[in-house]
């Protein structure tokens, strides 16, 4: 286990932190807390870097379903600063606005990265959602064309982010289910 060089983070720093995230001071000094124990010894938490290897064996991740395209969409070429985690942190914080959930839930849930979300993307959702002895492949799918038909308003077989924003908006269980705690 490591420690950062500075084991207290300044309190500018902190309120800075606080200031530029939906995150709490108790928060923040968790995450940071965290981060330095996977950090070098010695080393300076702003100068550092952990791999999505070590952010998705933290307890907030390590079960999540979704945990290794989390990592794509908030970290930088696979690895993660104290800010990438913080910026995590904040999306999926209770207090983030629902459009901001809205706009990383469409980034985690498009796997192709082609900027839409399609049903192909869709049925690695659902796949990811539920457990698969419950599904066949052929329900998977059907479930997957059924959110497409009733989401999708232009007709193209693939969801834009506005169309995205516009099917979750009906789903009052979107807000309770897309969050961390740190």
């Amino acid at each position: 286990m490591g420690q950062c060089l500075s084991h207290s983070m300044k309190k500018k720093d902190l309120e800075e932190y606080q200031v530029l995230t939906f995150l709490t001071k108790g928060e923040i000094l968790r995450i940071y807390d965290a981060f330095c124990s996977d950090c070098p010894q010695g080393k300076d938490y702003r100068q550092e870097k952990l791999t999505s290897d070590q952010v998705s064996t933290w307890p907030q991740l390590k079960v999540n379903p979704f945990r290794d395209r989390i990592c794509k969409v908030f970290s930088t070429d696979g690895y993660f600063t104290f800010e990438d985690i913080l910026g995590m942190a904040s999306v999926f914080s209770d207090r983030a606005c629902q459009s901001i959930k809205m706009e990383y839930a469409f980034l985690i849930y498009d796997f192709n990265d082609d900027g839409f979300v399609d049903e192909e993307d869709l049925q690695n959702v659902i796949r990811r959602s539920i457990n698969r002895n419950n599904l066949s492949e052929e329900e998977i799918a059907s479930l997957a064309n059924h959110v497409l038909e009733e989401a999708d308003l232009d007709n193209d077989k693939m969801l834009s982010l506005v169309e995205f924003e516009h099917a979750m908006t009906k789903s009052p269980d979107f807000l309770h289910s897309f969050r961390l705690y740190f």
